[in-house]
């Protein structure tokens, strides 16, 4: 007797994403959504699980979607969920896209060390200036000798520490309660060592979900503790880390030489935000983690796989966590 398969409808913004879906499970049901005449997407009434962008989740589910079981989303963030839903919908599992985005981050994090480091961006100005100047840099660097501290030590972070790792770097990771050693870090402390931390770090890149306990983590004089090394900030993770007028004090008394900002607490960027124009600061439209239809379809497919065999999924959506 073969056991019918539950029927999967895809719904999002990302190019071919139904397309290498039927690819990766091509024995499986996979339906796609229609849009409606309001513009929302339809879901077909037999859809058990949905593998979609966040607000057609919320919306699915607001509308009372009586056949669906659990909801994938190809979004990391989940911020939009938690304004939706005060406490977890009943009846319903969600999980969020844990994996998908590290080694595109990874690659954007590194990226960026390996562009200041060969002053990229000078050489850039020079050419534009017809300058020929091969004055030797005072601040030019091997990788091996430079200290990456990561804030967090969740999957995308693993993955910037293994890449960081590989080319020399040594990386430590800040995490919220005492773990076991990993490979991936040179060191792990918790955030009660926080400003120790902090002062011996050359980069600090944080990839810290939005709670309650990250919010303005590094706002205040929080970054004084980096005074003595003035490392350069990256933040790939949440915008609320740290607030707009304390990046910029942190800049102005030199604890950081620079930032690197692909978030921030309010997306667009103001175009009157002093960042935009500030000599020290890098600024990115949110893209360090782009959504490549292939990366996030592995993720769901691991998940389809426990689904279908009663397995617990991974990077189940945690209320009381707030990731």
């Amino acid at each position: 007797m073969t056991t019918k398969l539950p029927v999967v409808c895809v719904s999002s913004l990302v190019p071919r994403l139904a397309a290498v879906v039927r690819q990766l499970l091509p024995a499986a049901e996979i339906l796609e959504a229609t849009p409606g005449e309001d513009g929302r997407s339809r879901i077909p009434a037999n859809t058990e699980i949905l593998f979609g962008d966040t607000p057609t989740i919320i919306t699915c589910i607001k509308d009372g979607h009586i056949n669906l079981q659990w909801a994938q989303s190809t979004w990391a963030g989940v911020e939009a969920l938690f304004r939706a839903f005060p406490t977890p919908p009943e009846g319903v599992s969600i999980t969020r896209m844990g994996d998908g985005f590290g080694r595109l981050m990874a690659e954007y994090v590194v990226g960026n060390i390996l562009s200041r480091e060969l002053s990229v961006v000078k050489f850039s100005q020079q050419q534009q200036n017809n300058m020929w100047d091969k004055s030797p840099a005072e601040d030019r660097r091997m990788l091996t000798s430079i200290t990456l501290g990561v804030l967090g030590v969740g999957s995308i972070s693993t993955e910037i520490a293994r890449l960081s790792r590989a080319v020399g770097m040594t990386v430590w990771g800040l995490c919220r309660a005492k773990k076991q050693s990993r490979p991936e870090f040179n060191r792990l402390t918790t955030v009660g060592n926080l400003c120790e931390f902090l002062a011996g770090c050359d980069y600090i890149c944080n990839v810290l979900p939005s709670t309650t306990e990250t919010q303005d983590l590094l706002s205040g004089d929080a970054l004084s503790c980096c005074k003595s090394k003035s490392p350069v900030f990256i933040n790939v993770g949440r915008g609320g880390i740290i607030s707009e007028e304390s990046l910029l004090a942190a800049l102005e008394n030199g604890w950081l030489r620079g930032a690197v900002l692909d978030v921030f607490k309010e997306e667009p960027l103001p175009v009157n935000s002093p960042l935009w124009s500030h000599p020290k600061v890098t600024v990115t439209p949110h893209i360090s983690g782009p959504s490549v239809a292939e990366n996030i379809a592995e993720v769901f497919v691991r998940n389809y796989e426990k689904y279908v065999n009663n397995q617990s999924l991974d990077h189940v959506v945690n209320w009381e966590k707030g990731y």
